[in-house]
């Protein structure tokens, strides 16, 4: 696995631990940033189009995790993705949105980023910011907020890493994660940790439902994965039921591969990655549906309002934030 950190902003890269980094655009921009302007982040992706074409070629897979609502991000990453397309190379995008505070300017220009990321990109996950404060509280700190999102985004890569690189009892290879990879749509990617396990199913289901993933319509899905990994045996009826649950959550005619794998390495004891793919946004339902949606849920939020149960189980068990790649 290599970690690559690109951007317009010498100052970051100064501050990155990354197997290689490059600075797009020097040309351009002289290292001083996009300046919010994603015309600029394409323009610096176009002039050091060599330098990202040769960190494609070293992929099996392409991750590519940037901000959205800026300039190097919005502007960059869709061309990036383009490159990797163009190279066969599949792509998981991972995108945050800006918070709602932050304008209506950044908010459209991060959405015109994001459909033209769809384009190219095989599958990708929106992580709004706007779903930190409903998932943590208004009251959290920001940078313990944004710590948060960190940790939530490096247990999906790191679960993702471990599903791909390990010989699992049922094992998924690359070609079966490409096949779910390739369907058209939204995607879901999720990560879900316990010690004991009778609290496999609550897990799943606190992780399957948690804000951060609403808003996909994981019903719609037409592929998924389940990764399953624990430090000791798991039951067969443990096995059964996840697979049902996730079953039960996407569409009838979904393709839905599950892998098992025992990895001593855990920092618990079950952990269960699941990715559902070719889903519609909830944005696609029509007004009725979506507000009686909206209806339901802010009548489950005022039931749970202190229900520490609330938080996603992967927020609440979380080990701190790492402090490098």
């Amino acid at each position: 696995v290599n970690f690559y950190c690109i951007n317009t902003d010498k100052v970051v890269l100064n501050h990155t631990q990354s197997d290689e980094s490059v600075l797009i655009g020097e040309q351009l921009t002289h290292g001083y940033g996009a300046g919010a302007d994603p015309a600029v982040g394409l323009l610096a992706a176009q002039e050091s189009e060599a330098q990202l074409i040769g960190l494609i070629q070293k992929c099996d897979i392409l991750l590519c995790a940037a901000g959205f609502g800026g300039g190097t991000g919005t502007g960059a990453s869709p061309y990036i993705a383009k490159l990797a397309r163009e190279h066969s190379k599949p792509v998981i995008g991972i995108a945050t949105l800006p918070f709602s505070s932050e304008g209506e300017f950044r908010r459209q220009i991060a959405q015109e980023g994001l459909d033209e990321f769809k384009q190219y990109a095989n599958a990708v996950v929106t992580l709004p910011n706007d779903k930190l404060i409903e998932v943590l509280g208004s009251d959290v700190g920001l940078f313990d907020a944004f710590k948060h999102s960190n940790q939530l985004l490096h247990s999906l890569i790191v679960a993702l890493i471990d599903m791909l690189c390990h010989q699992g009892l049922i094992n998924i290879d690359l070609k079966d994660f490409v096949r779910v990879m390739d369907a058209k749509g939204d995607a879901v990617l999720c990560v879900g940790k316990c010690n004991e396990e009778s609290d496999l199913q609550r897990t799943l289901e606190q992780t399957l439902t948690n804000p951060l993933i609403s808003s996909v319509d994981m019903s719609t899905s037409t592929g998924a994965i389940i990764q399953i990994n624990c430090k000791e045996e798991i039951s067969l009826g443990s096995y059964d039921l996840i697979s049902s649950t996730v079953c039960q959550k996407v569409s009838p005619s979904a393709l839905i591969i599950c892998g098992v794998s025992k990895l001593e390495k855990l920092q618990s004891n079950y952990e269960i990655l699941v990715i559902a793919t070719g889903a519609k946004p909830n944005s696609y339902l029509q007004d009725d549906e979506k507000d009686g949606a909206t209806e339901q849920r802010a009548i489950q939020k005022q039931q749970k309002k202190d229900d520490i149960l609330d938080i996603p189980t992967f927020f609440r068990k979380q080990s701190p934030a790492p402090t490098s790649k």
